[in-house]
């Protein structure tokens, strides 16, 4: 299916775009996160072993050790300090991530949105692998669009403390990290307009470069790591810039807010990531604005 705009009931599973007001993503910001050494209370531990008994597996006092150890409330706390200008007030707080947070006796969703100007609400987006940020960028233009907040965030982390294997996670070096996009009805300084959202099936790397050079023009590809794995043994689907192989959900958009500073206004840069396991892509079309 080619990107064209849709309303957000037409939700069919492929593109998506602006319903109404479209969707401005700020400045982004991105850090990793250095290990810090996490003592779990005897409340936590006890819910931990109750939740990983119900699978019959014991807690993996080895993997939580070789953990990260930074929490999603701790690292959302230093992006937004590392936020310049700080964010608004805000409407909506939207939290993706594929690996859970490490705390999950603290809600780090209420926590974050207490640092923030604003009464937000807050949802979080799993269970997609590295599509989550993806789905929630398009939740969050939905909602923008149906006139249900005028600026908001997208909170991107990855974290390494699990109890219990996952291949994704453990079968290779991975990072904390975290990614902070905020986003509003109107542009603003340096902002880029979403354009499209596009997620889809793909039966393997032809199918994906096809679908990828459906994006109009010349567009500045930034590709996650998994679906830069996935492309690597064909030629460039394009100009693009790959994210950091220690990084599931935020390696695009870490490489993404690196780059943010250097984007030529009016060139598409497509935004991009594979979710090995469910064999589908997921995309982001963003036009840089410069100046308002």
């Amino acid at each position: 299916m080619p990107h064209s705009a849709t309303t957000a009931a037409q939700a069919d599973g492929h593109a998506h775009a602006d319903a109404g007001g479209a969707l401005h993503v700020g400045p982004p910001v991105a850090r990793t996160f250095g290990p810090r050494p996490q003592a779990y209370t005897e409340r936590a531990a006890t819910c931990m072993a109750d939740f990983l008994d119900h699978f019959g597996l014991p807690p993996g006092q080895a993997l939580l050790a070789a953990g990260g150890g930074n929490s999603f409330s701790d690292m959302g706390t230093r992006l937004l300090r590392d936020l310049d200008p700080p964010l608004p007030a805000v409407d909506l707080l939207a939290l993706a991530f594929h690996t859970p947070d490490l705390d999950f006796v603290k809600v780090a969703g209420c926590a974050l949105a207490a640092q923030c100007a604003g009464r937000p609400d807050v949802f979080s987006v799993s269970g997609q692998g590295v599509g989550a940020p993806f789905t929630a960028l398009r939740a969050l233009a939905a909602l923008h669009a149906s006139g249900q907040g005028e600026s908001g965030a997208l909170f991107v982390f990855d974290q390494t403390t699990l109890p219990y294997p996952e291949p994704d996670l453990h079968g290779g070096g991975r990072d904390d990290g975290g990614v902070l996009l905020p986003v509003a009805s109107r542009p603003g300084d340096r902002s880029a307009r979403l354009v499209f959202t596009d997620e889809r099936p793909v039966d393997g790397p032809r199918q994906t470069r096809a679908a990828l050079r459906e994006a109009p023009g010349t567009p500045l590809y930034v590709l996650g790591a998994t679906l830069a794995r996935h492309l690597a043994d064909g030629e460039p689907v394009g100009e693009a810039v790959e994210g950091s192989a220690r990084q599931l959900c935020t390696s695009a958009w870490a490489a993404l807010a690196g780059l943010w500073a250097g984007l030529a206004p009016g060139r598409l840069v497509v935004v991009a990531d594979h979710d090995p396991h469910a064999g589908r892509l997921f995309q982001a079309g963003l036009l840089p604005e410069g100046a308002p």
